[in-house]
């Protein structure tokens, strides 16, 4: 009889299948990283925005992998099928990049008809989602029922569990290898809408192969598979077996929030950091896949409980190990010099954090997979565990978003989720049957490691957060040594936000990144307010997106604005700014002209009708993931939109780790949209004032709107500040064009949209600059300044 060694009797070579399905899994993995990307410029970056789209995709994924199962053994040609499906996902992702133009139409409509209620938003949200994204998810999600399909033909179970484990974990490094992609080489290179289009065309390259594959590997049917499948009595009740996909996909994903939360503090918040992230936590799912067949042979049936429990001692018992990883990054600039050396530090941070818990977990689902593949009808059985894994998928991740990281924290949180996986392993280890010496022994073994899990858990001390919050990540310095917290909040909107007190001085700090402090900034974050305020031709309403401290708004709220408007993304920025810099500016909330919206502020203009005469940003710094979607073009063009007859844009702009040809980018791309632009310098700062008419005022005005401000008035007079201007108009014209001659691009190129990431990509890379490199650019800008062009901004 011949060997079918790699080759079902279907005669399908399975390695060539699986080699497909690697290809598949990291064209899903970018599709899904794309899809965010667009969603978000539709919907927003909040933590429901987010939960929105969650929900939609992975609902597509369980809607497919039901159907998928449910059909699955009706099909001849299983392997033809999964092409075709194939297929249409490249055909559905191909028209994603059109079809945001109509989805943003229909869901600015629907919101602005909301009148502000949470749920309708939420749920309008969630249609513009599934829109897009229904079709392709769907698809995908059949995939694995029908692959498993390939199985029913090998006699021999263990050959059996081999197949179906190989294509699981196959797919499972395909995502892997499509996040790291995705990150370094594929979105910085092709930018988001030809990226897009690369991720469908290897979806119909691998439809087309596995068309081409499957056309003569004709299916003996469900009853023939049933016939030649192994029987096997017993086992575990469908309801366990339906609890543990549920609970492996909904706690796998809750500890996937939880570490993503907990590295984005001590990794950093790059969209390369967040990319390693999420490469490394499948890479080692990958390797619990791949060792999934070994420990099912080696262990039976018991291997499940056993599994669990190991998964939930592996959570408590590393908990010591996120106490270490500043560690890696304190004081380590001088040997960590480039930003490819300190990418691979932050890997090698996550890959100690994640390797152990993460590579347990991924045992979980696959082991139930084994167990699965030595039944009849293996496709209807994979599709609906499969489904019902998705499902717990969503659920964990938020409820761990919503519940457990809000009530509990991060470290009690993880301590929570071993819990619940150690109640799992119990449950299986009751109900699955063991047989034999080692079968009983696997079982007690299991129940006594989810015992310990709970002893390592309730025993472990507790983490300085104080160290956590370093972030010696960023810079890769001695950062701000420890001080005291007198404020901490986690959620899954601000992440880690916390306020630090030393000598007097409070700061606060997001992931450990500096905001502001009650100290020596805030004099130049009262900049933010007076050099725009100086230009502004009415007062009627500002906004003003992303409150810090609040400085800036308490600032503003000294001038005679009718309305102030104030977008800020994160409730616990909200909850730190009035208990702890109410003084300084916070109490401007409690001003009945101030409307607070917890909202992305880029959303919020979106979705607003209303007309603004001054809109500032007071944000974090542009490197941090999704920050560059507020310096592209097309946010600007929607700043004009909004913009009231004359009206001013201020935007801060960091000076420091900044590498020319990015300043010369943000001046460039908003340029093209507000044509009359200042660079002022405050504090250390960079201020850009922009407008879509002349910048002008003068000393008159200036004397006549002093005798209108409010308590938060400056210290002197508005006409006696200090007024540093690094250059405007033609000077900052002829900046951008020393830039783009010594990069050897025509300035037209200098621009950062939506679709290109420019800034995204290529602001995390100045971390790696000395902070002697703010002067160095701030003469270098200053050399193009034009005095007369400067005169021209006030006048008598």
């Amino acid at each position: 009889m011949p060997s079918t060694r790699g080759t079902p009797r279907s005669g399908v070579p399975i390695l060539a299948v699986a080699s497909l399905f690697v290809l598949s899994g990291a064209a899903g993995l970018v599709d899904q990283v794309c899809f965010s990307k667009y969603l978000s410029y539709v919907v927003g970056s909040t933590a429901h925005a987010v939960s929105a789209v969650l929900a939609a995709f992975m609902g597509g994924m369980a809607l497919g992998a039901q159907l998928g199962g449910r059909f699955a053994a009706r099909v001849k040609r299983p392997l033809v099928a999964y092409g075709v499906l194939e297929l249409a996902v490249a055909v559905a992702v191909a028209f994603t990049p059109l079809a945001f133009g109509v989805v943003t139409d229909v869901y600015v409509a629907l919101v602005r008809g909301s009148e502000g209620s949470l749920a309708f938003v939420s749920a309008a949200r969630w249609l513009a989602a599934v829109l897009v994204v229904v079709l392709p998810t769907t698809a995908m999600g059949a995939t694995l029922p029908l692959l498993a399909r390939l199985t029913e033909h090998q006699e021999d179970p263990r050959k059996r569990e081999r197949v179906l484990g190989l294509l699981y974990a196959s797919n499972t490094l395909g995502g892997a290898l499509g996040s790291i992609g995705c990150a370094y080489v594929v979105l910085p290179a092709l930018g988001l809408r030809s990226a897009t289009l690369a991720a469908a065309a290897g979806s119909a390259f691998v439809g087309l192969m596995a068309i081409a594959l499957g056309r003569g590997a004709i299916s003996e049917g469900h009853q023939a598979a049933e016939a030649a499948a192994p029987k096997e009595a017993g086992g575990a009740p469908t309801w366990v077996l339906d609890l543990t996909a549920f609970a492996s996909g909904a706690l796998v994903f809750s500890c996937e929030v939880l570490f993503v939360h907990l590295l984005v503090l001590v990794v950093g918040t790059s969209a390369y950091a967040f990319g390693v992230i999420l490469s490394i936590f499948l890479v080692c799912l990958f390797f619990g896949a791949g060792l999934a067949p070994l420990t099912h042979r080696l262990l039976g049936r018991a291997s499940l409980p056993v599994a669990l429990a190991l998964a939930a001692l592996a959570l408590t018992a590393t908990l010591g190990v996120w106490q270490g990883l500043p560690d890696l990054f304190r004081g380590a600039a001088g040997s960590k010099a480039t930003f490819e050396e300190r990418e691979l530090v932050r890997g090698l941070a996550a890959f100690t954090a994640l390797a152990i818990p993460t590579t347990l977990m991924g045992l979980t689902f696959p082991l139930l997979l084994q167990i699965l593949a030595r039944r009849a009808d293996v496709g209807r059985i994979v599709g609906r565990v499969t489904a019902v894994n998705t499902l717990g998928s969503v659920t964990g991740a938020l409820f761990a978003g919503y519940v457990l990281l809000p009530a509990l924290g991060s470290q009690r949180s993880l301590v929570a989720v071993a819990a619940m996986f150690a109640a799992v392993a119990l449950v299986v280890a009751a109900y699955e049957p063991a047989r034999g010496a080692l079968g009983q022994l696997a079982r007690l073994g299991a129940a006594a490691l989810a015992l310990a899990s709970v002893v390592f858990g309730v025993r472990a001390p507790e983490w300085n957060l104080s160290a956590l919050t370093g972030g010696y990540h960023v810079y890769f310095d001695w950062g701000r040594g420890e001080e005291e917290i007198v404020f901490v909040a986690e959620d899954t909107q601000g992440g880690v936000t916390t306020v630090t007190e030393k000598d007097g001085v409070r700061t606060l700090l997001t992931n450990g990144k500096f905001q502001g402090n009650d100290g020596g900034e805030v004099h130049a974050q009262r900049f933010f307010a007076h050099y725009p305020a100086m230009f502004v031709p009415r007062f009627d309403r500002a906004l003003i997106i992303g409150l810090g401290t609040g400085s800036t708004l308490g600032t503003l709220a000294a001038y005679p604005f009718e309305k102030i408007d104030v977008a800020e993304i994160s409730p616990s920025i909200v909850r730190a700014a009035t208990t702890y810099f109410g003084p300084i500016g916070a109490d401007g909330l409690r001003d009945p002209r101030v409307t607070l919206f917890l909202a992305d502020g880029r959303n919020h203009l979106l979705v607003s009708d209303a007309r603004y005469d001054l809109i500032g940003l007071e944000l974090t710094s542009v490197w941090f993931a999704g920050a560059g979607s507020l310096y592209s073009r097309e946010f600007y063009a929607l700043v004009k939109q909004r913009l009231a007859p004359g009206g001013i844009l201020q935007q801060w702009i960091q000076m420091h780790h900044l590498y020319p040809r990015d300043l010369a980018t943000v001046i460039h791309t908003l340029r093209l949209e507000l044509p009359h632009v200042a660079l002022f310098y405050g504090g250390g700062q960079g201020i850009l004032v922009a407008s879509a008419e002349p910048l002008r005022t003068s000393r008159a005005r200036l004397d006549e709107l002093e005798a209108t401000l409010g308590p938060m008035r400056p210290s002197r007079p508005l006409r006696s500040l200090d007024v540093d201007v690094l250059a405007a108009g033609g000077g900052l014209d002829a900046f951008v064009a020393d830039v783009a001659a010594e990069v050897g691009a025509p300035p037209s190129k200098l621009v950062s949209t939506d679709d290109n990431l420019y800034l995204e990509y290529a602001t995390p890379r100045g971390n790696v600059l000395p902070w002697s490199s703010r002067e160095e650019l701030v003469s270098r800008v200053r050399a193009h300044r034009d005095p007369g062009q400067i005169a021209e901004l006030f006048g008598p």
